[in-house]
């Protein structure tokens, strides 16, 4: 313990030389490592474990002390090296003898944790909500059914909690600070994770307990970092270890607070915080991106393990991986990572050019996981491979549905759903998992959709398609591009779930002179609408493509309800105009160098969407697409007979009459399900708040909120016998919405 405190006093110039030390570079030989390093005692585990990550001449560049070595082992444990004790103190031992600054310097030893005595309750039931999605098979489905179709229309509000950011009409704040929290109630506590705010300094980012009853606030803890993403991830500990709450920050570091004091949870990385940024990052990409990196979405908990994909940011390349990988709970040392760009050696890495595989950035998880706890098997859908112009193939493993071991990371099996993405049509909708009858037999299945709208169902024990998995030819530009792929996947049933196409004839006529301007647009331009997969430019004319690279559906994903066997996803139908223009097809941002790999140097910011061309403003100041209506629905799909049951117009755009109710207008969030058929969704710009009758899509009740809420609601049933609804009303996102609240609010009936 002594040791311990010198550590914590060490001076700034060691740990930044961990920080340094804690840069990945390109992966060195194991001979090459051996050569750097005298015989002795240790030899080979420093190099099979300080080699993973670093290059080893890095590491022994300059002598240290041994409380300085012991300073940086203890980091890169926290940061997520793979070592246990014995090992550790070999490599303490090792570097401490060979790589002091005076011959003879005495080892000293790694500091423990003492462990924990105590014993925990683990909370089961229909009155819990223990994982964002409700749990691991994200359904958003609530067993209870005290709020019916008959009594809905009697909800009240109950009781509303504010976190402090207070509201305001200056529009989105940034993708770091959006309230889009998915609570989570555990044995009668409730919990959530607020961000900092720009507009208030002092204000810091905090996960806090609260009754589920009243909003009163148990514990908070305040974090030094801002809090990302849209929830919070909870372990149920052991007879040893008290339960966690896990979560992501700035600067890419993951902590974890113990659920009994409210602090950081003793034994998890150093101080409770582990490094996630480290193991991602090459020594080309060094610290460069950390301000961009982070986990967006609660991780996912599958036994004494958590799981996590990350949002590696949207710059060109060089950039960190987007890989999967698994920690565990207890420490936070890594376990397992998958990596989504395969690297030299792994399967699919023959799918790319030469060294262009290198420091691509994207293929990440960047919504929510889903796992099957009995089968131990993580299912996960990435993104786009965010790769400049000319890096060829399919680009493994972007835009596809991964399932893999739980235990190990192996890849049990996958599809690509959308090959060398262009649109930036990645699958940010968390998969949900259902047993479904098929032919008679009771099939265990998984569900997916994304920003292209396709609906695909597979057998999730070996991915065989159970609606259908054909290659269809794809429209082409006139002139042949290598960026276009050829063909693509398609589920014969159901079709897309969103709109694909328009006519000139389907502008919509909402306010005087509307339509007649927005014609004009399409007339003067030559404008086509090309079908699904169609390229977005072409030199001599302008192209309409839906879905637009928002969705469709987005990160809110879907419900299912297993009674009515109908699977809810809300989406949006908003127009993607692109003028005549020569541009490469794609998204990319970096160009290829000679020798085929990426151009080393500062990223390429990718800058905000331009506003589209294909709009009219309303005397009132008021935009309005000229893209069809309605601009955003609710769709249900059967998935025993994969057809679509019911669509409903979803929001009202405000300030044109009775069209606007007709209209829909922008939305981004999820929905959630009852037993006794019920559809809670928020989502839309319009601040409300409404349930649907999920047999028919019927409005049945609606309430004005403080801000949008673009977040999924959940549901509870408290200690008062009464069942809630709660939802995170903090409006912003990437559609607009612009009233800011800190609101959480939860309903019930009388």
């Amino acid at each position: 313990m002594a040791l311990r405190a010198a550590l914590l006093g060490m001076p700034l110039s060691v740990l930044a030389l961990s920080a340094l030390q804690a840069q990945p570079p390109a992966p060195q030989s194991a001979e090459a490592t051996l050569a750097l390093l005298p015989a002795g005692p240790g030899r080979e585990v420093v190099a099979q474990h300080c080699a993973l990550c670093h290059a080893i001449g890095l590491t022994i560049g300059k002598r240290h002390t041994p409380e300085e070595w012991a300073a940086t082992i203890q980091a890169m444990m926290a940061r997520g090296a793979q070592l246990d004790e014995s090992e550790a103190q070999t490599i303490h031992t090792y570097l401490s003898t060979h790589f002091a600054p005076k011959e003879g310097a005495a080892p000293a030893s790694l500091p423990t944790e003492p462990a924990s005595t105590a014993t925990y309750p683990r909370p089961t039931g229909p009155s819990q909500w223990p994982a964002y999605g409700g749990g691991n098979a994200n359904m958003n489905f609530s067993p209870l059914s005290q709020i019916t179709p008959a009594n809905v229309r009697k909800l009240q509000p109950a009781w509303t909690y504010h976190y402090g950011a207070g509201i305001t009409p200056q529009g989105d704040q940034g993708l770091d600070f959006r309230f889009e929290v998915t609570p989570l109630l555990i044995g009668g506590v409730m919990y959530i994770s607020t961000p900092a705010s720009p507009a208030k300094p002092d204000l810091k980012a905090s996960v806090t307990a609260l009754n589920p009853e009243t909003g009163q606030v148990i514990w908070k803890y305040e974090s030094p970092l801002n809090i990302h993403g849209r929830g919070i991830a909870y372990w149920p500990g052991d007879d040893k270890t008290a339960p966690r709450l896990i979560f992501a920050t700035d600067s890419g570091m993951i902590t974890a607070v113990d659920v009994t004091t409210g602090r950081p949870a003793r034994g998890f990385g150093r101080n409770g915080q582990i490094d996630a940024y480290i193991g991602v990052s090459s020594e080309i990409v060094g610290e460069s991106r950390r301000s961009s990196f982070t986990v967006p979405n609660p991780v996912l908990v599958v036994g004494d393990l958590f799981i996590t994909g990350s949002r590696p940011g949207e710059d060109g390349p060089p950039g960190p991986r987007g890989d999967i990988r698994a920690f565990d709970v207890r420490t936070g040392r890594q376990v397992w990572a998958f990596h989504t760009i395969p690297q030299t050696g792994e399967a699919g890495n023959e799918d790319y050019t030469g060294d262009q595989w290198r420091n691509l950035s994207g293929a990440n998880v960047w919504s929510t996981m889903s796992a099957d706890d009995a089968a131990g098997v993580v299912y996960a859908v990435t993104g786009d491979a965010n790769a400049p112009p000319g890096v060829a193939g399919s680009q493994l493993y972007s835009s596809s549905i991964l399932a893999l071991d739980a235990k190990t990371g192996k890849l049990k099996w996958y599809h690509q759903i959308t090959h060398h993405d262009i649109w930036d049509w990645d699958s940010p909708t968390p998969v949900v998992l259902m047993d479904v009858k098929q032919g008679g037999q009771t099939v265990p299945a998984v569900a997916m959709t994304g920003k292209h709208s396709l609906f695909f169902m597979f057998d999730r024990r070996d991915g065989t398609p159970l609606n259908g998995f054909a290659e269809r030819p794809t429209q082409q530009p006139v002139t042949p591009d290598p960026n276009v792929w050829p063909t693509q996947p398609f589920p014969d049933a159901p079709g897309p779930l969103a709109r694909t196409q328009m006519t000139r004839d389907e502008i919509p006529d909402l306010v005087p002179g509307m339509r007649a301007a927005c014609q004009k647009v399409w007339d003067e331009n030559h404008t086509t609408s090309d079908p699904l997969y169609a390229p977005r430019r072409a030199p001599d004319h302008a192209v309409i493509t839906y879905p637009s690279s928002v969705g469709g559906p987005n990160w809110g994903g879907g419900s299912y309800n297993p009674d009515l066997h109908l699977y809810f996803v809300n989406l949006q139908n908003r127009v993607t105009f692109t003028l005549p223009g020569n541009q490469p097809q794609g998204m990319g941002h970096a160009s290829p160098d000679d020798a085929g790999g990426m151009k080393a140097g500062p990223p390429m910011r990718r800058g905000g969407r331009p506003a589209q061309p294909f709009s009219f403003t309303t005397k009132d100041g008021i935009n309005l697409s000229c893209g069809a209506t309605p601009w955003s629905e609710v769709v249900a799909v059967d998935t025993e007979s994969h057809k679509i049951a019911w669509r409903v117009p979803i929001g009202i755009t405000e300030g044109i009459g009775p069209k606007g109710a007709l209209a829909g207008t922008s939305s981004i969030g999820g929905n959630m399900t009852t037993k006794s058929g019920l559809i809670f969704i928020g989502a839309t710009n319009d601040r409300r708040f409404r349930a649907l009758d999920a047999r028919n899509g019927r409005q049945l009740w609606e309430t004005m909120l403080e801000a949008s809420a673009a977040s999924t609601p959940v549901s509870y049933m408290g200690k008062d016998g009464k069942q809630y609804i709660v939802v995170a009303a903090g409006g912003g996102t990437a559609v607009g919405q612009k009233q800011m609240a800190d609101t959480l609010v939860a309903f019930r009936l009388p």
